[in-house]
């Protein structure tokens, strides 16, 4: 993440872990990025859950 601008420590990454930080879309796209997923891949129990 910080090769990309993006500054977030492992406290930060925790608390999206366990649901008490929110991830910003820029976030999410460097997320998906690093990862090589897309954001549908990355989303998918969210899309599952809500039947999108």
């Amino acid at each position: 993440m910080q090769t990309m601008n993006v500054n977030i420590d492992q406290q930060m990454i925790s608390k999206i872990e366990n649901n008490t930080r929110i991830v910003t879309d820029y976030e999410l796209a460097c997320f998906c990025e690093i990862l090589n997923v897309s954001e549908k891949e990355l989303l998918h129990d969210f899309y599952e859950s809500y039947g999108q």
